[in-house]
């Protein structure tokens, strides 16, 4: 409360009653404005600057006021700003004022303030700062003012003498990149941008109730990074130097160089000016600080601006710990500065709309996967620094694309991206989950049957026999995972060899340990590429009964895999190699009737499938290879259902049929992998995770081959399979068991 009461210390005794009396204030915005965001971005709050939730605050400080100013916000006491309790509208610059948003997709974002019914127009500046985390370059942008939100916003009506919710025309709204890179060095004190001292801007055309932003002017910025607000995976690599203890100490590292991509060199950039500001520490006095700092002459410096470090510089810098690498994130930044005449909007709200616009190529995605894939070939082809040496040949790719239809333009899109990617992990999730199965269908060292909870109860049967049993099982399962939002589908095929131990600890419990290989392929469809695997195991399971026929099992273990991966694009064939990990459990429960020869009841089971795949560089298609980047997916599965078991009639011994039938969710989160040609940063690549329901179906069979001296012989067979709209398998098993 003394904040709220300070910022309005300068008010005219009446205006200030009004204030504090709320319902006469003439078109207001509340003081916790923000209510809601929706869409392809967020209000960041960032915490390092003293801003609390929910990152927006309204100050208001003359109401009705009409500012005349047009060019400038000096003297505005209005204002929709961070919401930093120990800042207000005309705090210094660099007090953290800013309304951070971030866009991180392709519709853009809405955001929803709140207002007081009014028979009055108050102005209000805007300080605000968009980070371009899209996946995309951002050519321009659509500032709308409305109603609503997603498909029930409606734009305001400039036309209707009740609409009091629009742009200034007065002001000379001002779109830029931060002055620290473009501009007067901003407020590094600097006096001059580190890459030009000329200002970053876009373009602004006011058509209320709308600001479009276009055309980001700077001849540097054109000549390093392109005429587009860069995404945050297009961002260069910067030097920071910790200047503690010198004059330039400051709350951030002083950026003194960056990597050039294309180049492959660390570039100086502008440090100072040779005429600063009184007070400030001119470009001479600076490079002689950072000299001294690492110990070397002006001269063994070689500092140009613009010009490569020395070997010997670079190599003392990165054994330095006041030196450290970072991205530069303000080439991601646009300041937002514009002033809103609020006055009575209907309903007491009025939203806020942030519409970025792209390249033909990335507007046309029709997925997030595609806008993604679609991002990082406009930025090869279109930033100048990241050139490699291939940007005409993408340049030449997207025209192509272009002149394609829509489906056609779809599909070769998706080929430049690595469009199969859920199929590592299901690769890996199939492996480990036939080693479950192998397990399930093993009885217990004393039970002499396929299904241990069948025999639960008949003592002859849990005695027969020492305390060793041997495990084999071998399988082959056909499984088709769909397509989804993100993901080409794609038919896996493998085969599974386990074999294992287990060793009764008493009449009611054993443990045990099994061994597992595996080897598979999934294949694209439409002829998109494949990926191979092998996968070893190794899992300790245990058994135990309770209650008068119930029984429970568990089993974890870890699966090592290895993976090789061909991707048709282009014409060419991409190819790589990496390994991966996965732990896996899962613990089943089931309590069995027992009615004469057959036995049945419920069952419940749940599992987990944890993977984890390396990085790896693909090699064979030219400029197409990508980097594909680490892989890490989590599945979990849930089941119910019933089982039963039914004794034959057999002269040689134990015969039995078993079956069951349960419903399967499994619960897999989605998840990003970082994909780019080889040479430059990865985008994030949206994976879709398995999120599935199905009906899981099992048959069986389990015959005694023989018996003699506390030893028996045990063969089962079986079919399982998997139904749902997008997911199926087709399994059949045969094993063998012997207990001593």
């Amino acid at each position: 409360m003394r904040n709220r009461f300070a910022r309005y210390a300068t008010v005219a005794p009446a205006a200030l009653m009004v204030v504090l009396n709320g319902p006469l204030n003439a078109g207001t915005f509340e003081d916790i404005a923000l209510q809601e965001v929706f869409g392809d971005g967020y209000v960041y709050v960032d915490t390092e600057e003293g801003v609390v939730e929910p990152g927006v605050q309204a100050v208001t400080g003359d109401v009705n006021a009409d500012y005349p100013n047009t060019s400038s916000p000096s003297g505005i006491e209005n204002c929709l700003m961070a919401s930093n309790p120990d800042v207000t509208c005309t705090s210094e610059r660099g007090s953290g004022k800013r309304i951070k948003t971030r866009l991180t997709g392709q519709g853009g974002m809405d955001m929803l303030f709140s207002t007081r019914a009014s028979s009055g127009i108050t102005e209000y500046f805007l300080y605000g700062k968009t980070s371009n985390l899209s996946g995309a370059r951002i050519t321009g942008m659509d500032i709308q003012l409305g109603t609503g939100s997603g498909e029930d916003f409606v734009l305001m009506d400039p036309s209707d003498p009740a609409v009091a919710a629009l742009f200034d025309t007065d002001y000379i709204s001002k779109f830029n990149l931060p002055d620290g890179l473009f501009g007067n060095g901003g407020n590094e004190g600097a006096g001059t941008g580190f890459f030009d001292d000329t200002k970053a801007t876009m373009t602004s055309t006011l058509t209320n109730p709308t600001l479009a932003l276009t055309d980001l002017t700077n001849a540097a910025h054109s000549m390093y990074f392109g005429d587009a607000l860069l995404d945050n995976s297009m961002v260069p690599d910067g030097y920071f130097w910790d200047a503690t203890g010198t004059p330039l100490e400051s709350d951030e590292g002083v950026l003194i160089a960056w990597y050039n991509t294309g180049e492959g060199k660390w570039l100086y950039g502008t440090l100072g000016t040779d005429t600063p500001d009184p007070g400030v520490l001119s470009q001479d006095e600076r490079v002689a600080e950072l000299a001294k700092s690492l110990g070397v002459t002006v001269a063994q410096l070689g500092y140009t601006s613009g010009g490569e470090i020395p070997a010997d510089i670079l190599a003392k810098m990165e054994a330095d710990s006041i030196f450290s690498v970072d991205v530069i994130e303000d080439l991601r930044n646009l300041n937002l500065n514009f002033i809103i005449d609020l006055g009575d909007v209907d309903g007491n709200q009025v939203t806020l709309r942030l519409v970025p616009t792209f390249e033909p190529i990335v507007q046309q995605a029709q997925t997030p996967y595609q806008f993604s894939v679609a991002g990082h070939l406009d930025g090869a082809a279109n930033v100048p620094y990241l050139d490699l040496g291939n940007a005409a040949i993408y340049s030449a790719a997207i025209d192509s694309l272009l002149a394609m239809d829509a489906v056609q333009r779809a599909d070769q899109l998706e080929r430049i991206g690595f469009s199969f990617m859920p199929a590592f992990s299901s690769l890996g999730f199939e492996f480990s989950r036939s080693q479950v199965g192998a397990f399930n269908n093993a009885s217990g060292p004393a039970s002499g049957a396929d299904e241990s909870v069948s025999t639960r109860g008949d003592a002859s049967k849990w005695q027969m026999g020492s305390d060793l049993n041997a495990i084999m099982s071998i399988s082959g399962t056909r499984t088709q995972y769909d397509n989804s939002l993100n993901s080409v589908g794609y038919d896996l095929d493998f085969a599974n060899v386990s074999v294992g131990v287990e060793k009764t600890v008493n009449n009611d419990s054993s443990v045990g340990l099994m061994l597992g290989w595996s080897k598979g392929t999934a294949d694209a469809f439409f002829d998109r590429g494949s990926v191979e695997a092998t996968g070893v195991s190794l899992a300790a399971f245990g058994r135990t009964t309770f209650g008068k026929s119930g029984n429970l099992q568990g089993i974890i273990g870890y699966q090592g895999l290895s993976y090789d991966s061909t991707r048709n694009v282009m014409g060419q064939t991409a190819t790589g190699s990496t390994d991966g990990s996965q732990i896996f459990a899962a613990v089943r429960g089931d309590y069995m009737v027992q009615k004469g020869a057959l036995s049945f009841g419920p069952t419940m089971a749940l599992e987990y499938y944890g993977l984890n795949v390396d990085a790896y560089d693909e090699t064979g298609a030219g400029p197409w290879n990508l980097t594909v980047g680490d892989q890490s997916s989590d599945v979990f599965l849930a089941s119910v259902g019933v089982r039963g078991a039914y004794d034959l009639p057999s002269n040689r011994g134990n015969t039995k049929l078993t079956g069951s039938i349960a419903f399967t969710k499994s619960s897999g989160r989605d998840y990003v992998v970082e994909n780019g040609f080889v040479g430059l940063n990865g985008n994030p690549i949206p994976v879709d995770g398995f999120d599935e329901g199905w009906v899981d179906v099992s048959v069986g069979i389990s015959t005694e081959l023989s018996r003699s001296n506390g030893s028996q012989t045990v063969l089962h067979g079986g079919y399982s399979g998997s139904f749902s709209d997008t997911y199926e398998s087709h399994g059949l098993s045969a094993g063998l068991q012997m207990v001593f």
